[in-house]
């Protein structure tokens, strides 16, 4: 029962210590300021008009401006032309049962910048397609510069973002890079840069944008392997035209290289081969050379054996048709004659027969008897 008393007087002591401390803490904590400026934050131009008014939303003994040493004995604290880049103003005022209290006006200083430019760093004239380039943006005389952000572009494409962390109430020159890696798709693609001023959605948005930075990009030659297969077969006394095209920027020069030997034609970058071998189609220009060695087989033609061997074979099959058909027309044409039961006509010489009825007559030689003597 003891221990149980003794815990309770324990809390009971905490309980009162921590109400005292509460009570304590709050009747230490600052009133609030019953200043109310309108409007109670400024974004204005350097050199620019400024007026911003200290209202009191309770009964007030003193009130007056502040900036640094300068005391303003007004509720309104105007500028014609703000020539100060880290002006703190302030209101304030002795109030009754407060006593004296003040209001920082939150106000900021900026400037547009006087040019922004692009520029390629540490090279000139065409670019090369797979080289890395540095693009850099120069903002001359800007502020603040925490307030800066810089945004790069190709054509309409946004590509990055800028922003800075270090605070600079007055104008400074700002340098930044890009780095980038053209490639043939980006010829005449135009670059740009800009500074903008986040000044917050109560201030102005203010954009300067630079010049566009058109690029040329330069590629080496690629040969149309499409038309210029590294392998060819060509037929024994039958041409084949060999076609070497190839894209690149600038535009490349087609050699071939060959055995000086081989029986060739040569016309506008196109080479007609008569003959197996190496032929070497070599394009050329700025950034590099490219080449393709084609192989050119020969092939024997048997068209003309297999027309000839059919020619042969219709010759022959046309001589024994003809053959055949000979010997059938002479067994078909010619008749078959018999002298039998063929009787004497009465002709003076007696030498007509009669062929089987016919009244065909057929001629007779009556054979002459050779003398015999005994």
């Amino acid at each position: 029962m003891k221990d149980l008393y003794l815990n309770r007087l324990i809390s009971l002591a905490l309980t009162l210590e921590l109400l005292s401390l509460l009570n304590g803490s709050e009747s230490r904590a600052e009133p609030v300021c019953p200043i109310k400026l309108i409007p109670e934050s400024v974004v204005v131009k350097y050199g620019s008009p400024i007026s911003v008014s200290c209202r009191n939303t309770t009964s007030v003994e003193e009130i007056y401006w502040t900036t640094g040493p300068e005391v303003v004995n007004d509720t309104t604290w105007s500028v014609l032309e703000l020539l100060d880049w880290d002006i703190r103003p302030g209101c304030k005022a002795t109030f009754q049962g407060i006593g004296r209290c003040s209001k920082p006006l939150h106000i900021t200083v900026y400037k547009t910048p006087d040019s922004v430019s692009i520029s390629v760093l540490r090279h000139s004239g065409p670019m090369v397609e797979g080289t890395q380039y540095q693009l850099q943006c120069d903002i001359q005389n800007i502020a603040p510069l925490q307030n800066l952000v810089v945004k790069w572009y190709k054509g309409n494409e946004p590509l990055d973002n800028v922003t800075y962390s270090t605070v600079s109430t007055t104008p400074v020159d700002v340098s930044d890079t890009l780095m980038i890696s053209p490639s043939r798709d980006d010829d005449g693609a135009q670059y740009r840069c800009r500074a903008e001023l986040d000044l917050g959605p109560a201030g102005p948005q203010h954009r300067v944008t630079s010049e566009p930075l058109s690029i040329t990009v330069h590629y080496k030659p690629c040969i149309n392997a499409s038309r210029l297969p590294v392998r060819i077969p060509v037929f024994r006394g039958y041409p084949e035209e060999l076609v070497c095209e190839a894209e690149g920027y600038p535009q490349p020069r087609i050699k071939w290289v060959y055995d000086p030997a081989k029986h060739v034609s040569e016309a506008g970058g196109n080479l007609t081969v008569f003959e197996a071998g190496l032929y070497n189609c070599t394009a050329t220009n700025d950034v590099a050379t490219s080449f393709i060695v084609v192989e050119v087989v020969l092939n024997e033609d048997y068209l003309p054996l297999i027309a000839g061997f059919v020619a042969f074979m219709v010759v022959v099959i046309s001589v024994i048709f003809v053959f055949i058909y000979s010997i059938y027309y002479k067994n078909t044409k010619m008749g078959r004659y018999s002298l039998k039961k063929a009787k004497l006509s009465s002709t003076p010489n007696g030498n007509v027969a009669q062929n089987g009825g016919r009244d065909t007559p057929l001629p007779m030689t009556k054979l002459s008897q050779p003398n015999i003597n005994f």
